[in-house]
């Protein structure tokens, strides 16, 4: 299983720098051809458009993944570790519905411009929707495994959980 993960991380990786490498290039050598050839490449500008938005989703797995997302933890990190993982289920709960309801925007305007192109590249604009539907889908299987982990199994702790040790020996002092 973690071997399956590790390699699942290094294609991620690998596909967000092949992604961010071609829309570098891509800008730098438009910028170049319009200020030495006075011409640029007409699709180039569209098509790193198009790759940001895969990009951005893409990072938006991999922070969901380490759990790097912005959260006020201060209160939930000083609750008994039984609260904890209440909180931390409710609040995973309400990521996934959050998750589901963008899913099922995104498949609404995929299907709407499932026939609209965009000009330059003639690329369908339903495209561009693919990439927050399969990011949608990830973060919820990403939310649902790492609820199970934490809750049940006490693997996959986030950074403000107290262990198992902690909360038992802060039992034995108060007794």
């Amino acid at each position: 299983m973690n071997k399956m993960v590790r390699v699942l991380n290094g294609l991620l990786n690998g596909i967000i720098t092949v992604i961010f490498s071609s829309m570098v290039l891509l800008v730098f050598v438009n910028v170049v051809l319009r200020y030495v050839l006075d011409s640029g490449i007409t699709w180039s500008e569209e098509f790193a458009r198009f790759l940001f938005v895969y990009i951005v989703f893409l990072g938006a797995i991999v922070a969901h993944k380490e759990k790097a997302h912005l959260g006020v933890d201060l209160l939930v990190g000083s609750l008994p570790l039984g609260l904890q993982k209440a909180v931390y289920a409710l609040i995973n709960f309400i990521v996934i519905a959050v998750l589901y309801l963008f899913v099922d925007g995104a498949l609404k305007m995929y299907q709407l411009n499932i026939n609209n192109f965009a000009p330059a590249t003639g690329i369908s604009l339903s495209v561009l929707y693919v990439a927050g539907i399969a990011a949608g889908i990830i973060m919820i299987v990403i939310s649902a495994v790492q609820t199970i982990q934490f809750v049940w199994f006490n693997k996959n702790a986030p950074s403000w959980a107290k262990s198992e040790a902690h909360d038992s020996s802060k039992e034995d002092r108060s007794s």
